[in-house]
């Protein structure tokens, strides 16, 4: 939980000089896990084995989603010590909302086939995990009341949205792990997987660190 501290999530505080929209970015990476999924139906028929490939393909892209979610604002406070680059503000935020929709494509692609034949499995799987991906999704971008308050406290929101991320930086690495050490084929994508989530984890601890320890330029510009 130290390591998923949600500071970035909540913007930086920096002016930044590449904005990213959170409309089109959120539509460009749900647009992409559903052509994933099309391009499995398409590749396997419009069958079992077709949404089987259309999910596992939206589930390793929505991976790399939750990476770039991790990353994507400790990484870039990390660069900006070192050079005069400005990170896109409250990119984290936006990732999330990007993470959040692609998961929803795979849970659609998953729930489909259980529609034909009723799966209970599959539909408890589907609802648990629309349930955490909504609740990482309100608290990423909290809703107001009218008169502009926020409905959740920040601390209750930073608590949900940290055990929602190791949710699921648990659901990928313990499968990771449990596919590497099962008796599976070889596939290149766990080891890559499991080894991505100990980079966050790696980015987010150095992030946290430079932020106690401040530069000597710092405290002297304070």
């Amino acid at each position: 939980m130290v390591a998923l501290d949600n500071y970035a999530m909540f913007g930086s505080g920096r002016v930044s000089r590449l904005r990213l929209s959170l409309a089109p970015l959120v539509s460009a990476i749900a647009l992409g896990a559903i052509a994933l999924v099309l391009a499995a139906i398409v590749m396997r028929g419009f069958a079992e084995n077709g949404f089987r490939l259309g999910s596992q393909w939206a589930w390793r892209y929505t991976f790399f989603v939750f990476f770039a979610a991790m990353v994507a604002e400790p990484l870039g406070r990390l660069a900006a010590r070192f050079t005069s680059f400005n990170w896109p503000e409250s990119l984290s935020r936006k990732l999330v909302w990007g993470f959040c929709a692609s998961y929803g494509v795979y849970l659609l692609s998953v729930f489909l086939p259980s529609v034909i034949r009723l799966s209970g499995g599959a539909t408890l799987m589907v609802l648990f995990g629309a349930s955490v991906v909504a609740v990482m999704a309100l608290t990423a971008a909290p809703l107001k009341r009218l008169g502009g308050t926020m409905l959740i406290g920040e601390r209750t929101r930073r608590a949900m949205l940290g055990t929602a991320f190791v949710y699921f930086l648990c659901c990928y690495s313990v499968m990771a792990l449990a596919r590497i050490s099962g008796p599976h084929r070889p596939d290149a994508f766990y080891d890559i997987s499991i080894s991505l989530m100990l980079v966050a984890l790696f980015v987010r601890f150095a992030d946290r660190w430079f932020r106690q320890h401040p530069s000597q330029q710092a405290l002297e510009a304070a």
